[in-house]
């Protein structure tokens, strides 16, 4: 701690900014009035026993308490952040009485042209839809805020679209649409949020499982309703889903970082090579358009080009698995 002469100063200067009388403080203090003479004069320390007291009566930290001055960074931040809350409240109020004042307004004028509630619904579910963006219902809750804007927002999307396939009297389309949103959350949100449970080291192998599955609900849900190649679109799906889920399992595994680039390019660039074949082949079209003949560009460029990025990928792979199996050498 500093001197006495230093800190008594200090003290006194503290409660002359709080417009605090030495017998004010110390009543607050529950001490004697001599005795807040004895600190500001130098004479005495106050007791430990004190220290949070005084912090609290000073409005002071305990580290300016220690040190006998005042700690500008620190104060700078606390105001800042209490002018942050004081905007982000006034923003909040200032948004949420908008809602309800358009809310109250299309309730009315709905009533008043139709005579009932019709679109009335639709500017509801829109709404709710908005608010669960900006300013978000997170502000009603003091923890999970991510997983809490998540779960509001998708529900308050598919709520919009459930209302207005009522309206419209198209309720068919809603399923599918509401999973393709789903499909859009789970690849964007479910990651972050897992990235702070147990299950963070396969997160990211988790949600593009999880979004496999959707999408070939999906594709099933679309054949309920239209006649569609179902059998080739979910070949397409595996196709397209299953080099990534693999290269996200081995991903999860600990080996040479170098080794496991050079599997994962292998992985996908087979798949790469070959899919346009594979749609050809799934869909019944002309598998003529990736020959290869590099004196005859203008009629095969397709399969000139997938023939250079397949050997690019090939040389890319061995140097990572060839890096990798150096520095495993090297290591033992």
């Amino acid at each position: 701690m500093t001197d006495k002469k230093t800190f008594g100063s200090f003290i006194k200067s503290k409660r002359i900014e709080k417009n605090y009388s030495q017998k004010t403080m110390a009543e607050l203090l529950f001490v004697t009035e001599g005795a807040v003479s004895k600190w500001e004069r130098g004479v005495s320390y106050p007791d430990i026993t004190l220290i949070a007291d005084i912090c609290r009566v000073l409005d002071i930290s305990e580290h300016e308490f220690i040190t006998a001055t005042t700690d500008t960074s620190t104060r700078k931040l606390q105001h800042e952040a209490r002018q942050f809350r004081v905007i982000s409240g006034v923003w909040f109020w200032v948004s949420t009485i908008s809602y309800a004042v358009a809310l109250i307004i299309c309730f009315i004028c709905n009533l008043a042209v139709n005579h009932t509630l019709s679109w009335f619904f639709i500017v509801l579910a829109s709404l709710l839809c908005a608010y669960s963006f900006v300013p978000t219902f997170t502000s009603f809750f003091k923890s999970k805020k991510l997983l809490v804007f998540t779960v509001t927002s998708l529900l308050s999307i598919c709520l919009l679209l459930f209302t207005c396939a009522v309206y419209t009297n198209t309720v068919f389309w809603v399923p599918t649409a509401c999973i393709g949103t789903l499909i859009g959350y789970v690849l964007c949100f479910l990651p972050v949020l897992l990235s702070k449970s147990k299950a963070t080291r396969f997160k990211f192998l988790i949600s593009f499982v999880l979004a496999f599955a959707l999408t070939v609900i999906l594709l099933l849900a679309v054949n309920i309703w239209k006649q569609f190649m179902i059998t080739s679109a979910i070949k397409m799906a595996c196709y397209g889903f299953i080099p990534a889920i693999i290269c996200l399992a081995i991903c999860i595994f600990h080996f040479d970082a170098f080794l496991k680039a050079g599997i994962c390019t292998l992985v996908v660039t087979l798949p790469l090579y070959f899919s346009g074949y594979v749609v050809d082949s799934l869909f019944n079209l002309d598998g003529n358009n990736y020959q290869i003949n590099f004196h005859n560009w203008s009629e095969c460029v397709n399969g000139n080009v997938m023939l250079i990025i397949l050997l690019s990928l090939l040389l890319l792979t061995a140097v990572f698995t060839g890096i990798g199996l150096f520095r495993i050498i090297k290591r033992r």
